[in-house]
């Protein structure tokens, strides 16, 4: 019945093979003995019959040696041998006692059978009836003639063998009968003792095998067996151990590829998720355990289908399957016994996918705008005849060229800055000096430009042009979007290791929400069509900065001001060299 375990009943081998080693002893001590009996009952019974039949060989050797036999010597011979003697005549069919014991008996068939042969005839048969029923009567009969010379006379001997001399026989037959019986049982119990020993041997060599086995299936490949023996059974270990040494290599292969597997999956940075065939995790890396433990319900079940519909229809590509905020492609593909599904966070790379999208129609836009505005005044210089008038546009066609190359060198920068073609030249500047050549550089808008500078700053290590040029475009910023006489501030701190440029304007400032966007390229905030611009100053600020190992912070609140830091690490003197060292091997553009 399924589900239901059979009753095996457990033998040891000691015992099966103790009783085998008795049973074919004794069947075989059986199968002999039925084998011998008839054959020792027909050689005791030969053996009766043979001195019988001696009785007649010595009667026929005495007649050979003298035909003359008289019958003196025929009584003496039949007394000294107790048989009965007789001289017979054969007449006929009938035979006539001529002398001879009164009692005797004989077989007139071996009497006739003798005389008509002219050659002795004996027989020894069972009496069935008369008195001497049961009992065996052996006749020899020998041809003979009188001294007239006449024929057809025999010497016949006669003897009954009774029940006495049968019982003989049956008792050395029960006597051999009960002499083989403890025999047997001696051969038994030498047979099962022998087994026995041999049995505890072999199933102690055997269970030796078997607990080895046992350990070996338990993990531990350096069981071994000695083998002392060199037989089957020594042949069987010196496999087992032939055995458990290429498991060992071939399971310390297998977990090296497994602690190689699993290394290289935990290190993924995509997700991996296995499953069985009624969609139960089996397996996740740790990146695949933070996506679904931060993704909502709707994306588990998503991924479940995908992974279902993996198992008929082959590998499965979902390019976007939103996560909550992430956006991530699903890849799954089916196995022998479930499925496999590769999570990938395309995020950052969508993003970078529409921020390009977004960068090549904004730059469109912006280059458009100019072209468009020089094209008109173009058309419209053709027809004005006015010299005032003619003058005037082509102010503003100037003003849009100048838009033009600052939008088209903003954009060849950025381009040079993403493929690494700047080349960055690394000195000790003084950052309070730098200040105050803003200041001087800025003087022509007539705006104040207050610095405010800690003492004990020290020199830092960048590129004096391109820090320039960053906080140009801050400073750019600042005047742009402060009242006509509001004044921008300049300061210089050093904190945490790092020396801080900071400038604040008095302006509209910048909404919070939109704080983490102001660095996007073609990026502009609210308030900010009161001023020109084309969204890429702080875009090309902030590249830069990165590029210099600083970054650019902003704290801002709506209609009070904003204050823009740039970072920059201070680098011991005793460093310098190392650091510079650093920057060049991880940027081969900078010197």
């Amino acid at each position: 019945m399924r589900g239901r375990r059979k009753f095996r009943p457990r033998i040891s081998i000691r015992v099966w093979l103790t009783l085998l080693f008795v049973l074919v002893t004794a069947f075989a001590a059986v199968t002999a003995y039925e084998i011998v009996r008839p054959i020792l009952e027909g050689t005791l019974d030969r053996a009766s019959q043979a001195s019988f039949r001696q009785v007649g060989q010595q009667f026929e050797d005495r007649v050979a040696r003298k035909p003359d036999v008289s019958v003196q010597f025929i009584r003496s011979f039949a007394s000294s041998r107790g048989l009965q003697w007789g001289i017979v005549r054969v007449e006929g069919s009938g035979a006539t006692k001529l002398q001879g014991d009164q009692v005797l008996e004989w077989d007139p068939d071996v009497v006739k059978a003798a005389v008509d042969s002219q050659e002795p005839k004996e027989k020894i048969e069972p009496v069935e009836t008369g008195e001497r029923a049961g009992q065996l009567q052996a006749t020899y009969a020998s041809p003979i003639n009188d001294d007239q010379g006449r024929q057809g006379l025999a010497v016949v001997f006669n003897r009954f063998y009774t029940e006495s001399d049968v019982e003989n026989v049956r008792a050395a037959v029960k006597n051999v009968e009960r002499i083989v019986l403890l025999a047997g049982v001696l051969a038994l119990l030498i047979s099962g003792f022998a087994g026995y020993v041999v049995a505890s041997l072999i199933s102690r060599r055997v269970s030796r095998l078997g607990l080895a086995a046992e350990r070996l299936a338990g993990g531990n490949f350096d069981e071994r067996i000695d083998t002392r023996i060199e037989d089957e059974v020594g042949s069987l270990g010196a496999t087992f151990n032939s055995m458990a040494a290429s498991l060992k290599d071939a399971f310390g292969q297998v977990e090296q590829e497994k602690e190689r597997g699993s290394a290289i999956l935990d290190g993924m940075t995509d997700a991996v998720v296995g499953v069985d065939r009624d969609l139960n995790a089996i397996f996740l890396n740790p990146r695949a355990r933070e996506v679904l433990e931060s993704a909502p319900h709707e994306f588990h079940t998503r991924l479940q289908e995908i992974l279902a519909k993996s198992r008929y229809a082959g590998p499965v590509t979902e390019p976007e399957a939103e996560a909550g905020n992430r956006i991530i492609e699903i890849r799954a593909a089916p196995l022998e016994d479930g499925a496999l599904a590769i999570l990938r966070d395309v995020t950052e790379e969508r993003n970078v996918q529409r921020a390009k999208s977004e960068f090549i129609a904004n730059a469109s836009h912006e280059l458009k705008t100019p072209l468009f505005a020089l094209s008109g005044y173009l058309e419209m210089l053709e027809d004005e005849e006015d010299e005032q008038v003619r003058a005037e546009f082509l102010k503003d066609m100037r003003a849009q060229t100048v838009r033009l190359q600052n939008l088209a060198r903003t954009l060849l920068d950025l381009s040079r800055l993403d493929a690494n073609a700047v080349t960055f030249r690394l000195e000790e500047v003084d950052l309070e000096y730098l200040l105050h050549e803003l200041r001087r550089d800025f003087g022509y808008t007539g705006r104040p430009l207050n610095i405010r500078a800690e003492e004990g700053v020290p020199a830092v290590e960048t590129d004096p042009t391109q820090l320039h040029r960053v906080l140009a475009i801050l400073v750019d910023n600042a005047l742009k979007y402060s009242g006509e006489s509001a004044p921008v501030d300049l300061g210089l701190s050093r904190e945490n290791g790092h020396a801080i440029i900071s400038v604040t304007d008095r302006g509209c400032g910048i909404p919070e929400s939109e704080q983490t966007h102001i660095f996007d390229r073609f990026y502009r905030a609210q308030g900010s069509s009161r001023a020109d611009g084309t969204g890429l100053g702080l875009a090309l600020a902030d590249e830069i900065s990165h590029h210099l190992g600083g970054e650019i912070r902003v704290d801002s609140r709506p209609d009070v001001g904003s204050t823009f830091s740039v970072s920059l690490p201070i680098t011991e003197p005793g460093t310098r060299e190392e650091t510079r060292q650093e920057k060049r091997r991880k940027n081969p553009t900078s010197t």
